[in-house]
């Protein structure tokens, strides 16, 4: 049965204005299921999605490819293999998000393409620190709206919050973040090509 459905916006992404756009599905179907229907007519009609209120969207398998996600809270989204290939990432909010066997190639996230996710690790306050090879090599670890090497974190843990609980919590994860690296042969810096 064919019924209206609305995607909303996130605070600061409502000048957009909501996006409608219209589902066939069962009419008791649950919400992240109509959601995660809508996404896809929304993927496909090409709208723009930057700012969208995601949260709980069953999208297993969807091809989100080259969607404009910008800003887009994602969290608690079931992305498992979801297609994300070229899709915009910027600032989106993925904590919580399954991206079991998600494609993430060329994916960009604050405009560097990305493969992978490899890790996720929530530190005690909810902050969810998700760790993703990039196409260019080298890992970056997306935290909020922290996107840093593992150099760069430990630098701003150092300069942000030292000799704190905070601090020691968050170099565990960091360091666990290496070692899952290094037990999957993925470098943490990209390598430097010779002139």
């Amino acid at each position: 049965m064919a019924e209206q459905f609305t995607i909303n916006r996130r605070p600061g992404y409502e000048f957009l204005g909501a996006l409608t756009v219209t589902i066939e599905c069962d009419p008791s179907a649950l919400s992240g299921v109509k959601l995660g229907i809508a996404v896809r007519v929304a993927v496909k009609s090409r709208a723009d999605l930057s700012g969208a209120n995601l949260t709980g969207a069953y999208l297993s398998r969807a091809d989100l490819s080259g969607a404009d996600l910008t800003g887009a809270y994602l969290t608690g989204a079931n992305l498992s293999r979801a297609n994300l290939t070229g899709a915009y990432l910027s600032g989106a909010d993925l904590s919580g998000a399954n991206l079991t066997g998600a494609n993430l190639s060329r994916a960009k996230i604050n405009g560097e393409p990305v493969t992978r996710c490899f890790a996720r690790i929530m530190r005690d306050d909810g902050y969810s620190f998700l760790a993703f090879t990039l196409e260019s090599g080298g890992v970056k670890i997306m935290a909020g709206c922290r996107w840093f090497t593992v150099a760069e974190f430990r630098a701003h843990v150092a300069a942000e919050y030292p000799n704190t609980a905070k601090a020691t919590e968050t170099l565990w994860i960091i360091d666990a973040i290496e070692r899952r690296a290094s037990v999957l042969g993925i470098a943490l810096e990209a390598e430097q090509v010779a002139a």
